[in-house]
């Protein structure tokens, strides 16, 4: 029992007060008496006290006073009430006031015990929540989710950049959250109530992406069967998010230019000029420079659209970031698949932390509701993690060894040979890495391993480990 855990007693009748007090003591718990409302009070607001037992019949104060006392101070306390056996309305009243239970004399100390151990059951339970809202305060930046210091740079940069008015690219691989990042300098800039709209460069054809992007009049072309006005008019005064601008055919490229240029553009089908008002965020995962030079890419676009290049890194290169990640998406499915998954094991983080994550967030995102959905009880173990990842796991393994034979090796080793020395060398890798990992607990590798105990120490021995 933590003797920091402490109780306070307030209860006019001394044989109570005794009673209780030496149960509770030994059984660890931190024991105050106080015989009136009064004292009770200056208690309270003197030291600290986890779990206060109030009779709500005192000889000076009204139990339930004490209670409106508790909440006008603030006082982080949870109250247990005692009442007298028929007086169910002051105790409901009581509960009303935030009481966590009531508890109706005559009672057995047994009754009051259970009380007490759930009442500090939820006061775990909230300082867990509070502690994970701090966590959640240091690495949260609206939906992103990072304690990484290179996005931490980025995102002090992309805050810095939102300030103004200038054209911002961002390089990043698919998945690493381009828009995210875009949405996030929309918020932070003087634009923020003004339209936030985005266009995928890669999923229309060009006639319907012009159009997408600069509307058409009534009649421009079959089908064009009324006025539709296009996303720079649209997001007048907000930002325009081109995401995969390196998709973009050279037609529009130039009349993106335009806009950029002279802030004017022209419907499908019309003569006339329109102003616009338009803060243009672009993204890519091309190399533009390298198209720049091969042709394929406006260098006068480029130019202009890269005032200030902001460079996501890849989830790789920021693998702290994993696990937050991994916790906020399982928090999110477990509320729309129903499910009260808590933890992921130590393996399962182990794997999911060595694999490089080709797709990026996108890819965890869908490997996390995939283990999830396949999850049978509240812990994500090794069971839940795809063959695809645990395959990669193994590649790495194999690649910090040597496959090759040394300077003064005349000829290669034969299969079997080479082979047998590969495998005994994972093996033992293997076996030692999670030994250290688990401070030599043999039945926690053995979890780990997914092997039998008795077929973990068999390793063991095999290698005099």
């Amino acid at each position: 029992m933590d003797l920091n855990r402490s109780i306070l007693i307030v209860d006019d009748e001394e044989s109570i007060r005794t009673y209780l007090a030496m149960d509770l003591e030994q059984d660890g718990y931190e024991v105050h008496k106080a015989e009136n409302g009064r004292k009770g009070m200056g208690l309270l607001t003197k030291i600290h006290v986890d779990v206060v037992l109030l009779d709500l019949n005192l000889g000076d104060i009204n139990g339930i006073e004490i209670l409106r006392e508790i909440q006008r101070l603030d006082i982080q306390v949870v109250p247990i009430v005692i009442t007298a056996y028929g007086d169910i309305r002051s105790a409901v009243e009581a509960m009303k006031l935030s009481a966590f239970d009531y508890i109706t004399k005559p009672f057995d100390a047994d009754d009051i015990k259970i009380v007490i151990e759930k009442a500090f059951k939820f006061i775990g339970l909230e300082n867990h929540i509070n502690l994970l809202e701090r966590q959640v305060d240091q690495f949260q930046y609206g939906e992103l989710i990072t304690c990484s210091s290179k996005m931490k740079d980025m995102l002090q940069l992309a805050e810095k950049v939102s300030a103004t008015d200038s054209t911002i690219l961002i390089h990043g691989e698919t998945g690493t959250g381009k828009e995210l990042v875009s949405s996030f300098i929309h918020r932070k800039s003087a634009r923020n109530d003004k339209p936030f709209v985005t266009i995928d460069c890669t999923s229309l054809p060009e006639n319907l992406m012009e159009s997408e992007l600069f509307g058409h009049e009534k009649g421009a072309f079959t089908g064009a069967i009324n006025l539709k006005r296009g996303l720079f008019e649209v997001a007048n005064e907000g930002t325009v998010f081109l995401n995969e601008i390196g998709e973009l055919p050279s037609v529009l490229q130039s009349k993106i230019l335009r806009v950029l240029e002279s802030r004017t553009f022209r419907r499908i089908g019309s003569e006339k000029y329109l102003m616009t008002d338009v803060r243009v965020v672009a993204a890519t995962n091309r190399n533009l420079g390298k198209m720049v030079e091969q042709g394929t890419f406006r260098s006068d676009l480029y130019y202009r659209l890269n005032v200030v290049p902001i460079e996501i890194p890849p989830l790789r290169e920021r693998k702290e970031d994993i696990m937050p990640l991994v916790e906020s998406f399982v928090a999110k499915l477990n509320k729309r698949v129903g499910k009260s998954i808590s933890s992921v094991s130590n393996g399962a983080a182990d794997l999911l932390l060595q694999y490089q994550w080709p797709g990026n967030i996108r890819e965890l995102k869908n490997v996390v509701e995939h283990m999830v959905i396949t999850c049978n009880g509240d812990h994500i173990g090794l069971n839940e993690i795809s063959s695809e990842i645990k395959a990669s796991a193994t590649v790495e393994c194999f690649n910090n060894f040597d496959f090759s034979c040394d300077e003064k090796c005349e000829i290669w080793p034969d299969f079997q040979t080479k082979k047998k020395e590969i495998i005994q060398n994972f093996e033992k890798s293997y076996a030692l890495g999670l030994l250290k990992k688990n401070a030599y607990n043999i039945s926690q590798c053995a979890r780990d391993a997914q092997m039998h105990r008795s077929s973990f120490q068999r390793l063991m021995r095999k290698y005099d480990l």
